[in-house]
Order: structure tokens, then C-alpha cells, then sequence
């Protein structure tokens, strides 16, 4: 393994709305088991042959430079209730992500990328594959040029691997750019059968992308500088390199990244069958703020105030109230509900509602 490190200094980041747009939550549970528009100017075919490994343009970045409001305490009271199903009879979804300036959404299935079409309505179309079985799936808040950028980590026979893909929605005739750009030098070392391989991928406020892995069933490598695994670790979207660890120690299988605010969190699926919530400082140790024994913690998401954790173990979402790294008051289940497995949970476009894989489909949580 080359290139690792870990950061040393506390990166400062603009603060933005909780949990930016785009971001996608909620590695696969059971692996083993598991177009219509105008044309776009360029000409049909996927740009780059299967050895060009191209690099994508600079992302957008957020254009604003005026400080912004630090983060208000969670209220010590409130709810998600469940508001519309968005999405029924999904089956084997691990994961989902909204599609920059729409209300369309992309879901991954196995190694499938799904396009719910939010204006025609009707079950999600395949849209295209990636060379393996997705964990994690993430979309910047800003397209590019005439495509979507849409970034999947998922498992190869050599490990896991995050690739960008191009998702081009007003070329009806190829929609999905086949060629993917590698984003690691190094495949993350993932078992076979999947054992504690992390999966949670999301794009900060900062615009970096950041890749929560698992220890593959050995703590020592959690805690080696030396290795991927048990991290959290940042990359550049836009080129392959080697990843920078952002955070290490504590972690077993990182299930969900989300931000309040300016403020980075993690929940991790502990080996001892606990679902730990982290509170995450670059460079630094992550602090556990709060813990649910016997609990499989399927993603976070944050909307309202508080940190959102569905169980895939108990169908329950977790209300975790926080002020600072404080609890507000002690977290709880909040709603019941029949979650899908695993049971992701993103934030929806307003930024005060959730999106979560429940009762067989997709359905919109009203936080109040």
C-alpha cells in the first residue's frame, strides 16, 4: 500500500446546509444475495476508450465565501412522519442519491444503476452497470457540463475500487457512459463475502469525496496508518490518486457519513453488534457520542436538527438530538417503520425532510 497518511492538521471547511445535496448513504446489507430528451451536442458513443481512464473537469465549487451560521441546538422534542411513498416495490436497493437540479433520484441495486424518473412517474429503469457489486453511491451537488457525474464504490475481484460514471440526461440514445475513471491507485482490500467492508460514501461541503471503510475483520488494520481499512478516508473526485485518511480509530464497518452543518459524523456497525454514531475531527480520533447495543445502524442523514439513524435490525429510526457533540436529549426510536434492507436514509432536496428505503420502496419522511 502506498501514498497513506494521515492528515494532521483540522481542515477548515465552509459550513453549509446539513447533509449536502447529493450525497447518498447506505452500503448493501446481503451481498451474497443480493430516457427521453433533446440530444446533447457531442456525438453518440461514450468519450474515452476502456485504457484512456480519463479525468473529469473540475467540479463547481460552492461560489459563496461569506460565512455562513454556525449550527443551533436539535429541538428536544419532534418526530419523522411518514409523508408519501416516492418509490414502491423495490427489491435488493442498497442504495440512493438525488440527481443534481431535479427531483430525479438514482438508486443502485447489485452492480445496477437505477433512474427514477420523477416527472413520468412508473418503477425505476436500469440506467447502467458498474464491474462489480455497488456499496456506496454519491452525486456531486452540481452537474458538469452536459453529465451527471455519478460515483459508485463497489467491490472488484481485487478489492474495492470508486469509479466516477457519466450519466448524460439529455442523450436518450446512450444515457450512461460506460467507461468508468478510477479513482484509487490501490483497490481497498475487501473479503470476498463481504465481511465488515464499510460502503458509506458521500461528498462533503468542502466538494472532496469521502469513503467510509471496514476493518475486514481485523482490528489491527483499523488502526494501522499503513492500510485503507477502518477509515475514513477523502479523495479527489476528479483524478485517480491515493486517498488521504481523514479519520481513524474506533471504526469496525462505517454504515453513514452526514454533516450538521460544519460538523462531520459517522455511524459505525461495531463487531460487538452495536451501532456506535462518531463525531469525526480531520486528523484526529473519532468521539462516540452515542451508542445502540444490539442495533444494525444502516445509514445517517441529518434534517431538522438531528441526526437520522435507520436500524436494519429493528425497522426503528433513531432520532439523535444533538447540540455541539452533545446529546439533547438522549436519542430514542422515533418511527417505526418496515425498512427495506439495509434500509438507507438521505436527506431530500428541501433539506428539512428525509428520504428513506422503507416498506418495500422508497418514502419521504416530514421532520418536525
Amino acid at each position: 500500500m502506498r501514498g497513506w497518511r494521515v492528515v494532521r492538521r483540522v481542515a477548515a471547511v465552509a459550513a453549509v446546509a446539513a447533509l449536502a445535496a447529493g450525497c447518498a448513504i447506505g452500503p448493501a446489507a446481503n451481498r451474497a444475495e443480493r430516457e427521453a430528451g433533446s440530444p446533447a451536442e457531442e456525438p453518440p458513443g461514450d468519450p474515452g476508450g476502456p485504457d484512456d481512464d480519463p479525468e473529469l473537469p473540475p467540479l463547481p465549487e460552492d461560489p459563496s465565501d461569506e460565512p455562513r451560521p454556525g449550527p443551533t441546538p436539535a429541538p428536544a422534542t419532534g418526530t419523522a412522519t411518514e409523508a408519501e411513498t416516492v418509490i414502491d416495490q423495490l427489491s435488493a436497493v442498497c442504495c440512493v442519491a438525488r440527481v443534481p437540479d431535479s427531483e430525479d433520484l438514482l438508486l443502485a441495486s447489485g452492480d445496477t444503476v437505477l433512474l427514477y424518473d420523477a416527472d413520468g412517474g412508473g418503477p425505476p429503469q436500469e440506467l447502467g452497470q458498474v464491474p462489480g457489486e455497488i456499496l456506496g453511491l454519491a452525486v456531486p451537488r452540481s452537474s458538469v457540463s452536459n453529465f451527471v457525474p455519478v460515483f459508485a464504490y463497489y467491490t472488484e475481484d481485487d478489492g474495492g475500487q470508486v469509479s466516477s460514471f457519466r450519466y448524460y440526461p439529455d442523450r436518450s440514445w446512450e444515457p450512461w457512459g460506460a467507461t468508468p475513471t478510477r479513482l484509487l491507485n490501490d483497490p481497498i482490500p475487501v473479503p470476498a463475502d463481504g465481511t465488515r467492508a464499510g460502503g458509506a460514501l458521500a461528498f462533503g461541503p468542502d466538494g472532496d469525496l469521502y469513503l467510509g471503510t471496514g476493518d475486514a475483520g481485523d482490528p489491527e488494520l483499523a488502526r494501522s496508518e499503513e492500510s485503507s481499512l477502518g477509515k475514513i478516508l477523502r479523495l479527489e473526485p476528479g483524478r485517480r490518486s491515493d486517498p488521504v485518511v481523514h479519520s481513524l480509530g474506533g471504526y469496525t464497518d462505517v454504515r453513514g457519513i452526514a454533516w450538521d452543518e460544519d460538523r462531520m459524523w459517522a455511524v459505525d456497525a461495531g463487531a460487538d453488534g452495536t451501532a456506535r454514531v462518531f463525531s469525526v475531527t480531520p486528523g484526529g480520533e473519532p468521539v462516540a457520542v452515542w451508542e445502540a447495543e444490539g442495533e444494525t445502524p444502516a445509514g445517517l442523514a441529518a434534517a431538522g436538527g438531528p441526526l437520522w439513524m435507520p436500524g436494519a435490525g429493528s425497522g426503528q429510526l433513531w432520532r439523535v438530538p444533538l447540540h455541539g457533540t452533545e446529546l439533547v436529549p438522549d436519542p430514542g426510536p422515533d418511527t417505526v417503520l418496515d425498512l427495506a434492507e439495509p434500509g438507507a436514509v438521505i436527506g431530500d432536496a428541501s433539506g428539512t425532510g428525509l428520504l428513506a428505503l422503507a416498506d418495500g420502496g422508497l418514502v419521504r419522511l416530514e421532520v418536525e
